[in-house]
């Protein structure tokens, strides 16, 4: 084969995809030609009826795979959400590229603040279900503004034109793909001039935040690119196998028989996210089904077979209840605030509230990227924009946001903290050491928020050494598990205390 014929919507960002998927084929076998062509299909002609009334599912592919059929291509490179759970026996999806972020991305309009605040109120364009009901608690929760009311206006059309038209009206949010946003600011200039500067002259005016996906999840194959060939054309899908994402791949098919459970189709308020881990895959799962039934799953598979792992009763474990965890009282550093104060354009990761000290004032040209969504919600307390959220996954989780910012990381934490993957630090507080009130020796199952006061407590009761122990994945799990050397069989991973006092106390009666 020395050509191939690559079919595309019309639109920058599916020109952009197409050439993404180019590069990479390229990239394998360079004496390949290759010929982009462009269709539009019936959801870039209807602009007008909203995705999730439109009368079929595919109306952003269909068009295209008659195409493929009728052998005026090769293949089509497709967003994976836009395709519907039956594409037919014709056609199959023969691979997908690396996954780019499948969160959502959520705009603000600096000039609304004000009238939101006043009015107790914002409007938000988005046309998903999915997202008005998910982006429902999400913004009364984790913005900086008051907001008892929410109202959500459909809107089509590609993203600078969607873009555009949320700039130029009066509708204070909206939430788009973050890959999208990703793959146009990072497009090549030479085939897209302006196209990054645009962009960028759209998001500064406004305020932004990445949404987790633990509260919202995504679309199914949000962020994936699915390449669909002629299911007789097994050569062409022999020679695609060798840049095929495995386990990307994978993922996108259990989120789409996920949908699949409750009927399909982007009128449902379901979302679905599988991601893999050091740790093992987790998903999480969220909506509400045709008959009104809400539903929230998390659930981390491979986790060391941890179904033995029950507690008989509650006192086996630690700590019950959060007001036992007080191994320490955390001084303020006074002298950080004014370090903190200095900052500007930097990227700050922020371990827990604890760390950013209150009547801090933080300049406004600073991200701010929480560990966990608790943190999140005592921040926005305090009036502070968060940006995004490592969304209890751990430090080491990327946060991938290269593409809106370049600013340096800083992370605030404690003085004598162990190193990270975040090289500068700011110590905000140092940690006194307090009695411990309980005897440790009597328990069996435990949950650290920290490794200093997993070490603290392993100082005072060494027993404690072959107990169960949980923690989140990050840096806390990291250190215990170097102190805990081939005792490390015992330590596992729980995406939160809530999580883990679920889950150990599931079979107590």
């Amino acid at each position: 084969m020395k050509k191939l014929d690559i079919l595309s919507r019309k639109s920058d960002l599916a020109l952009i995809q197409a050439h993404e998927f180019g590069e990479v084929l390229l990239s394998k076998y360079p004496s390949l030609k290759l010929n982009y062509i462009t269709k539009s299909t019936s959801g870039d002609i209807d602009l007008k009826t909203p995705l999730s009334q439109m009368p079929s599912e595919g109306v952003f592919t269909n068009d295209l795979r008659d195409e493929l059929i009728k052998k005026n291509c090769d293949l089509i490179i497709h967003s994976w959400k836009d395709l519907p759970l039956d594409v037919g026996n014709q056609t199959e999806v023969a691979i997908t590229l690396d996954r780019a972020d499948p969160r959502d991305l959520l705009f603000i309009k600096r000039n609304s603040i004000k009238n939101i605040n006043q009015n107790s109120s914002i409007s938000i364009f988005s046309s998903s279900p999915r997202r008005q009901y998910n982006l429902e608690s999400f913004v009364k929760n984790y913005l900086p503004l008051q907001i008892k009311n929410i109202s959500f206006e459909n809107i089509r059309g590609n993203i600078l034109t969607r873009f555009k038209k949320f700039l130029d009206g009066n509708v204070d949010g909206f939430v788009v793909a973050k890959a999208a946003i990703d793959r146009l600011i990072n497009a090549d200039q030479n085939d897209f001039p302006d196209l990054r500067k645009n962009l960028f002259s759209h998001i500064s005016e406004c305020l932004w935040s990445v949404i987790p996906l633990s509260v919202n999840p995504s679309s199914p194959g949000q962020g994936a690119l699915a390449v669909e060939i002629r299911s007789e054309d097994t050569n062409l899908k022999k020679i695609l196998s060798e840049i095929n994402n495995e386990a990307d791949y994978e993922n996108v098919i259990l989120e789409r028989e996920e949908l699949k459970k409750y009927g399909g189709g982007c009128h449902q308020k379901i979302g679905v996210s599988f991601l893999n881990t050091h740790f093992g895959k987790v998903k999480y799962s969220k909506g509400e089904n045709l008959d009104g039934f809400a539903f929230y799953e998390k659930i981390i598979y491979k986790n060391n077979n941890l179904s033995s792992v029950k507690a008989k009763s509650y006192d086996e474990i630690f700590p019950a209840k959060l007001s036992d965890y007080s191994f320490f009282s955390r001084i303020i550093i006074e002298s950080s605030a004014k370090e903190l104060s200095k900052l500007k354009e930097k990227c700050i990761w922020i371990s827990r509230q604890s760390a950013l000290p209150n009547n801090t004032n933080i300049d406004s040209s600073n991200i701010i990227w929480v560990s966990g969504l608790e943190t999140w919600k005592n921040i926005v307390k305090r009036g502070i924009w968060v940006n995004g959220s490592s969304d209890g996954l751990g430090e080491d989780t990327d946060s991938n946001i290269q593409y809106l910012t370049k600013n340096e990381w800083i992370k605030l934490t404690h003085l004598d903290a162990p190193p990270s993957k975040i090289k500068k630090a700011i110590s905000t507080y140092k940690l006194e050491q307090n009695n411990i009130s309980h005897n440790l020796e009597n328990k069996t199952y435990f949950y650290w928020m920290s490794s200093s006061a997993f070490k603290f407590a392993l100082s005072k009761f060494p027993s404690i050494r072959d107990k169960f122990h949980f923690c989140g994945p990050g840096n806390t799990y990291n250190e215990i598990k170097n102190i805990l050397g081939k005792d490390s069989k015992n330590l596992f991973i729980e995406l939160s205390y809530k999580d883990w006092k679920s889950n150990i106390i599931s079979s107590i009666k």
